[in-house]
């Protein structure tokens, strides 16, 4: 029992307090609105790449189709 107590003391000094955690989630929240304003900027960025390809690509493939209808046997 005296063991067990002994450890329990020697562990105390290491666990986070009520201000350690606050501290802590006020730098998350900020990290993570960082990384969600990010996040965010890049998917939109990449969407308009995908309908700028869409807006190129398929009327070529239209295009090439109504070709090969038209002008093979």
């Amino acid at each position: 029992m005296e063991t067990r107590l002994t450890r329990l003391e020697a562990l105390i000094p290491t666990l986070a307090t009520r201000e350690d955690l606050a501290c802590l989630e006020t730098r998350m929240s900020a990290s993570i609105a960082r990384v969600e304003t990010t996040l965010h900027s890049e998917m939109s960025k990449l969407t308009w790449r995908i309908m700028a390809l869409l807006a190129g690509l398929l009327p070529s493939l239209f295009a090439a189709a109504v070709y090969v209808t038209k002008y093979t046997n």
